[in-house]
């Protein structure tokens, strides 16, 4: 087994301490063309230039690709990349983790077709994770210490949190292809 197997475990009944709601309220530009360079090289192709954030229908994430493959892949490379900069510059906290919980396509009046995306992110305080990093690497990555990572393991799911959010995808360029 693992090292890590059991890092990322968690009890149903041990769920970590949700933080607020993040959603429109988190000031990001208005079209995610215009800040992507600050983060990457260069903007992606598959990202249209009039793309919002995703946080509603009206400010949606355009794709620009016709491979469905690759649009599901970018969707969710596109949801991790936004909620890595909620958390560390929004909410001043440390990414730990995405998880999906749900996805529907929505067709709206005017036959746009959307991916909407429900997913837990999971974060840390800054506090939370300097020391958690701290403990990990004085004891050597636990390293032949299972009773020491196990300990590790449950301190460190109890010092988690978590918030819910959604991302809006117009996926028009590829959908119905296959």
């Amino acid at each position: 087994m693992s090292i890590f197997s059991n890092l990322f475990s968690r009890k149903t009944n041990k769920q970590p301490k949700k933080v607020a709601q993040i959603g429109s309220e988190i000031a990001l530009p208005a079209y995610v063309i215009h800040q992507i360079p600050y983060y990457l090289d260069k903007v992606p192709d598959w990202i249209s230039p009039n793309s919002g954030w995703g946080y509603k229908k009206e400010n949606a994430l355009i794709m620009a690709c016709e491979d469905p493959t690759e649009g599901v892949q970018n969707e969710y490379a596109f949801a991790e990349f936004r909620s890595k900069i909620e958390v560390r510059e929004a909410m001043e906290m440390y990414f730990a983790s995405i998880e999906r919980c749900g996805q529907q396509l929505i067709i709206d009046e005017s036959n746009h077709h959307y991916d909407v995306i429900s997913f837990k992110v999971y974060l840390f305080t800054e506090k939370d994770w300097t020391f958690l990093k701290n403990d990990f690497e004085i004891h050597n990555n636990y390293e032949n210490d299972e009773a020491g990572f196990n300990k590790h393991t449950r301190l460190r799911n109890k010092l988690i949190r978590y918030y819910m959010t959604e991302c809006w995808i117009n996926i028009d360029s590829f959908y119905g292809i296959y």
